[in-house]
């Protein structure tokens, strides 16, 4: 619903279009917290402009991180500044394993650093590899992207 409207507060009427912004939004999840603001789960964010008026809608990026992070209750997937930590439950030796094993991680999808338009397509974008291409109307999150792929050579 409109929520930028009354007396002596108009947009213009030629202010018509969405505006998409994306950011950390979720810096809980479960009993774990990430150490980082950069780090929060992303929140994609849509304001639509039309005739005088503004919409406001939001969205979790229903990124893989997200979604592993989510079922499991708790910070299972690495960021910038926050080391995620093997199950609780497992033994010693587990839990040796998979410290080592996430020494390096491996690159989150939890792009939540800024919105990037490529033909008529949107993707939500980080400082990895990976972006999540995403329904501006919606706010729907649809397929990975590994950002190399979408490079191209320049012909010799």
């Amino acid at each position: 619903h409109a929520y930028y409207k009354g007396k002596n507060r108009q947009l213009p009427c030629w202010l018509q279009g969405i505006l998409l912004r994306n950011g950390p939004g979720m810096h809980t999840v479960g009993e774990t917290k990430y150490n980082h603001w950069f780090d929060g789960l992303a929140l994609v964010h849509s304001f639509t402009f039309k005739n005088g008026e503004v919409y406001y809608r939001s969205k979790y990026l229903r990124s893989d991180t997200y979604n592993c992070n989510i079922e499991a209750n708790r910070i299972v997937v690495s960021e910038f500044g926050t080391m995620a930590y093997p199950d609780p439950c497992k033994n010693l030796f587990a839990k040796a394993f998979c410290y080592l094993s996430h020494t390096i991680p491996e690159f989150t999808d939890n792009c939540l650093i800024n919105i990037m338009k490529t033909g008529e397509d949107y993707y939500a974008t980080s400082e990895t590899n990976f972006i999540r291409k995403i329904n501006p109307h919606t706010l729907e999150t649809l397929e990975k992207v590994k950002h190399a792929s979408m490079t191209h050579s320049s012909p010799k």
